[in-house]
């Protein structure tokens, strides 16, 4: 079953460009990984601070091998003191 991802990413003030940047090398290497079907940044217009990653995945599984992946690992830990909060929707297709 598919399994797609709403991530929304809020930077503390000050810390959207560095954040930003981190997004997007984050959005580089995980095209390359199997079973991610979609994965798009995007950055809010309301907000600069606000970004929104959506993500289509082949199956949990592969879902699951992303979160584990160096790196995701390594953009987690880069971004730690960037990121003021995150909130994460998982949903499948009806």
């Amino acid at each position: 079953m598919k399994i797609t991802v709403f991530a929304q990413i809020q930077a503390h003030p000050g810390q959207t460009d560095a954040l930003f940047n981190l997004l997007k090398q984050l959005v580089r290497d995980t095209h390359t990984e199997a079973g991610c079907f979609e994965y798009t940044l995007h950055h809010s217009l309301d907000n600069a601070n606000h970004f929104w990653m959506y993500e289509v995945w082949q199956s949990q599984a592969a879902l699951d091998a992303h979160m584990t992946s160096p790196h995701f690992n390594a953009f987690v830990t880069a971004s730690e003191e960037l990121v003021k909060q995150v909130d994460i929707h998982k949903t499948y297709a009806c």
